[in-house]
């Protein structure tokens, strides 16, 4: 357990460091949202409305609660894979929502925005929690892949690994929700 602990902290700090190694991992296969053995989507009713937020990038920021800890995050359709940030995974693991070693999946390489690739450590969200506009009214996804990015100040992606999950949606301009559909 201590050396699995001192793999990834070493992995971590590699990261920050000198961008590195050649190995990747290939991501964990997920059940068809839409097959009847499908348990890793949960949506509370038959229709779910989430508010957004549409930035001057013209993306639509959402706000989401990653193992209990809450954030905003982008949705983007462009992204491959959910992002957070260096301090984001910092801030996961001081309240006690990620463990190092427990939730470490290994290194994957990313090609980036620039056309650059980088090694990124990868980690397991247990869950991600979507708040409807009401109260009694969410989405729950478990066992998500985010990829950890070094730059602190990276925004946080939520990327094709968890919308493509998604049931059926649209995004209602006029009413500043993103309407979710059983």
């Amino acid at each position: 357990m201590k050396q699995k602990l001192l793999f990834v902290m070493a992995a971590l700090a590699l990261l920050v460091i000198v961008p590195g190694c050649k190995k990747e991992t290939k991501p964990t296969p997920r059940p068809s949202v839409w097959s009847e053995d499908s348990t890793n989507v949960k949506m509370s009713d038959n229709k779910v409305l989430v508010p957004f937020k549409r930035l001057e990038n013209g993306l639509a920021e959402v706000r989401v609660v990653m193992n209990d800890v809450p954030f905003n995050m982008w949705w983007d359709t462009g992204a491959s894979t959910t992002c957070i940030s260096l301090l984001e995974l910092q801030k996961l693991h001081k309240e006690g929502k990620i463990e190092l070693d427990e939730d470490f999946e290994g290194i994957s390489v990313a090609q980036l925005a620039d056309g650059s690739s980088a090694e990124l450590p990868v980690f397991n969200i247990r869950e991600l929690y979507i708040q409807g506009q009401n109260d009694t009214s969410y989405l729950i996804l478990r066992d998500i892949e985010a990829q950890v990015i070094p730059n602190a100040e990276a925004p946080m992606l939520l990327g094709q690994n968890v919308i493509s999950q998604l049931p059926k949606h649209s995004f209602n301009e006029s009413m500043g929700v993103i309407e979710f559909d059983k």
